[in-house]
């Protein structure tokens, strides 16, 4: 199987190949790192067992997961607080964070418009949504999204050993630049830094594709760099 652990692997092998090269969830840790103080209020939407914030923990106020399936894995979560809800209508009074991040979930949002409403209602005045998600113009999310739901999430399961049973389905209704920044933008959230991100690590299964997806990152970075895979983005309210 092709194991995360295998996927980090390609990419230290692809970083080191690429002079300056940082991958997304590198960058996307850096720039939640640049924010959280000892007075940060941090909300993880989306958060699974808020692993990806996890880091966070003993440095701010407080880290808050919600997440609609909580109860499924509330024996698993990695950060103290874990919260049931819908991310359209969340469970928290007006301007309760100063920080929401939302890492591998807006592909999987039926309504953005009702989402993002949401996050502006409950960041306080100036607080930041700091998001990675994947681009709908990426040759391997296109892939993907040609399968079906109910298939996709067993070919993940076989190929790289995960389980997607609480993120599915997809309808990637929020993943390229123009989709996220027109409705965050009429919430009330403003740009404040988008990154477009590649990583060759999702076909390189063996050393001949490794090779075939170095080649083709290589053609998006000089042909078509707003294709890359990843999306990485800090909005401010």
């Amino acid at each position: 199987m092709f194991t995360l652990d295998r996927q980090e692997r390609v990419r230290a092998r692809y970083k080191a190949l690429k002079p300056g090269y940082r991958p997304a969830l590198e960058l996307y840790h850096d720039l939640i790192d640049a924010l959280v103080t000892e007075e940060t209020r941090l909300l993880d939407a989306g958060s699974g067992p808020g692993g990806l914030v996890k880091a966070f923990v003993p440095r701010a106020k407080r880290v808050i997961g919600v997440d609609r399936y909580v109860s499924s894995f509330a024996d698993q979560l990695e950060i103290p607080y874990g919260v049931e809800g819908d991310l359209a209508a969340l469970p928290f009074a007006d301007g309760s964070f100063d920080v929401i991040t939302c890492s591998w979930v807006l592909e999987h949002l039926a309504d953005p418009v009702r989402v993002f409403a949401e996050f502006c209602r409950v960041l306080r005045p100036g607080g930041h949504l700091l998001f990675i998600t994947p681009n709908k113009n990426n040759y391997v999310v296109l892939l993907r999204r040609l399968v079906p739901s109910g298939i996709s999430q067993r070919v993940v399961h076989a190929i790289y050993a995960r389980d997607e049973h609480f993120i599915n389905p997809t309808y990637y209704r929020a993943n390229t630049e123009h989709d996220l920044d027109r409705p965050l933008r009429a919430a009330g959230l403003h740009p404040v830094r988008f990154e477009y991100v590649s990583d060759p690590s999702y076909l390189a299964f063996n050393e001949p594709l490794f090779r075939v997806s170095v080649l083709i990152e290589g053609l998006l970075d000089r042909f078509s760099p707003k294709s890359r895979v990843h999306l990485v983005g800090v909005y401010r309210k």
